[in-house]
């Protein structure tokens, strides 16, 4: 044989054991799965030791990652800004403080944190107004004779990306995020149901907020629910629709808050007066009333948790509040381009569009094969102690991947971070077998039938793997 031929040959030969290994039996089954039969899946696997590809089909392939863009931002976050930042919220003054009494406004500047009053990081929802309020007594302040002004301008007053869903609007998950949150921007409804088909009543809304309610929600025919609340930022009006379980004397649906810095401007007001010190001025915002202190003289400040402890709460939970912050913080005012960022890292980022941090925008899209470079870009320089790492949920114990691979050989040795939007779901994350550490990625759009059935074929393909 000659030696042009036995080249040709062992070329063949190669590209079609690299081909097998890249398609193994497993991924093989899963594409014939109903599941997938019209979908678009994007998936790469590979061995972080020696580089080896176990497993690719259109990995190259952008498509809607849901919350899989979370690993985009906070991955991002944790390069640029370390998991030791933290955000400061300071209370300033402008006036003269003379025999306790302040003479000029109190101002809460805003400063991106979604972590103020959030009952996700911290046991205590009210610590941070402890925080100032000791600050206050510190400085022999007993009243105020003017306003108290939350700024509340760091990030505009756009509020949600126009690339969301109006469907979205309103909700706990989809809130406005502005310089300035509280509570998480989360509110609660507290409803009552009776026979099926008959209408709610609303027993409260916490915190109270003054709302106008259109209320079209009805008590389902069965035991389950599919309840929703519209709303626009900076509006009102709130429209509670859908069902919600019969006969129960109370039900929670969980909202958003439409003003978050007028809220607080008004909580803080009153917490102030049920603590002893009288504000003689009104509750308001830079947005409803855009006045700044001539001189800002610090009275005390609040600080978040370190951004190791945010970015875990955002992996674990999928918190689409904490990371659209993140995300405005790096995007407006660092001035970052996420894609240009990691392109001048070494990755290939043109499979990266990104029209927000949270990965609620169905415009979204994104590939296995650039999630799979950010993997392993961040193993090699944080490895397994870094925050990065420790932000993924375990698989089959906690967060929004509790009960996937749950009594499978995987279970407790896979970080995954799940995604889910309508008709998309994705999981990408490490595995570790035996002595063997890998990364993966799963992308899936527009799958058939249940996602509960998806999930099982998902598994299935995972165990088969690895």
């Amino acid at each position: 044989m000659n030696t042009k031929k036995t080249t040709l040959l062992l070329c063949f030969f190669n590209c079609w054991m690299l081909l097998l290994a890249q398609n193994p039996a497993a991924l093989d089954a899963f594409l014939q799965k109903a599941s997938v039969s019209h979908a678009a899946v994007s998936l790469k696997a590979v061995d972080l030791k020696t580089g080896t590809v176990i497993a690719s089909y259109n990995e190259k392939t952008a498509i809607t990652p849901a919350s899989n863009m979370k690993i985009i931002t906070s991955s991002t976050a944790l390069d640029i800004l370390g998991e030791d930042f933290y955000f400061e919220t300071p209370l300033i003054y402008d006036g003269v403080i003379e025999n306790t009494t302040l003479t000029g406004d109190l101002y809460i500047k805003g400063a991106g944190d979604p972590t103020l009053g959030s009952e996700f990081l911290g046991d205590d929802k009210e610590s941070f107004l402890k925080t100032w309020l000791i600050a206050l007594n510190d400085a022999g302040i007993k009243s105020v004779s003017g306003d108290i002004i939350v700024l509340d301008q760091l990030f505009g007053y756009e509020g949600v990306s126009p690339k969301w869903m109006l469907e979205d609007m309103g909700t706990y998950y989809g809130p406005g995020i502005y310089g300035i949150s509280v509570f998480d921007n989360m509110s609660r409804f507290y409803v009552q149901s009776g026979a099926p088909g008959t209408e709610v009543k609303i027993l409260s809304v916490k915190p109270q907020l003054e709302l106008s309610i259109t209320n079209e929600m009805k008590a389902a025919e069965d035991n389950s629910g599919e309840s929703g609340i519209f709303g626009l930022p900076f509006s009102n009006e709130r429209r509670l629709y859908g069902t919600v379980p019969s006969n129960r004397a109370s039900y929670t649906v969980k909202s958003d808050i439409p003003d978050p810095g007028l809220l607080l401007a008004q909580y803080f007001h009153t917490y102030l007066q049920n603590n002893g010190i009288s504000v003689s001025g009104k509750a308001t915002t830079y947005r409803l009333n855009p006045k700044l202190p001539q001189t800002e003289k610090k009275i005390g400040s609040v600080y978040s948790p370190n951004l190791s402890s945010i970015v875990r709460e955002i992996n674990v939970e999928s918190n689409n509040h904490y990371i659209e912050h993140i995300y405005k913080l790096l995007t407006l005012l660092r001035g970052i381009d996420i894609q240009e960022y990691w392109k001048e890292k070494g990755l290939d980022s043109n499979a990266l569009f990104m029209f927000d941090g949270s990965g609620l925008s169905s415009s979204n899209a994104l590939s296995a094969g650039f999630i799979i470079d950010i993997l392993t870009y961040m193993d090699k320089k944080y490895g397994t102690q870094g925050a990065f790492y420790k932000s993924l949920p375990i698989a089959g114990k906690e967060g929004t991947v509790a009960s996937l691979l749950k009594n499978t050989p995987l279970a407790g040795k896979a970080h995954l971070k799940s995604g889910s939007i309508t008709l998309v779901q994705s999981y990408s994350g490490y595995i570790e077998k035996g002595n063997n550490r890998y990364a993966v990625s799963l992308i899936i759009n527009n799958f058939s039938g249940k996602r509960a059935d998806l999930r099982k074929d998902i598994e299935e393909l995972l165990v088969g793997l690895f």
